[in-house]
């Protein structure tokens, strides 16, 4: 299976797997289609929208990644926003080779880093280390909740 662009009409059924995938452990988020939709359509919409999906054997969405570019002070960053491989697709594979479709795409973009945060001790910082992502030593990632 060769990855492809992600495009807008692929949204709804990367939405599906997003909600499954991310309201099971190790996220346990509350996800619905309609909250993982607006959040992919909002990245889609963003400026500097790149994604790349790639299908199963049957036609369904096995996997994608996205995020946007970003104007930097020689050449631009990528913000990698969202992973996603079905579960029964991880460990094949598949995540590796989104991921490398994505650095080819980037390539003809003069882009000269990817980054992204993500939780320390779950089996996705193992596998982004294995990409050859580092946590920086220099950067700090800070959150702040609100009362409603």
């Amino acid at each position: 299976m060769q990855p492809r662009r992600l495009e807008e009409g692929d949204l709804e059924a990367c939405a599906t797997l997003f909600a499954q995938e991310f309201s099971a452990p190790p996220w346990s988020e509350p996800w619905t289609n309609e909250r993982a939709l607006a959040r992919l359509e909002h990245f889609h919409a963003s400026p500097g929208f790149v994604g790349m999906l790639a299908l199963g054997d049957q036609g369904e969405v096995a996997g994608f990644l996205l995020g946007n570019l970003e104007p930097y002070v020689e050449g631009k960053l990528f913000y990698l926003r969202e992973m996603c491989v079905a579960t029964h697709r991880q460990g094949q594979g598949l995540g590796s080779e989104l991921y490398r479709a994505l650095e080819r795409e980037l390539a003809t973009r003069d882009v000269r880093a990817v980054y992204l945060a993500t939780g320390r001790g779950i089996p996705a910082a193992r596998f982004y280390q294995q990409l050859g992502f580092r946590c920086s030593e220099g950067m700090a990632f800070y959150a702040r909740g609100l009362k409603h």
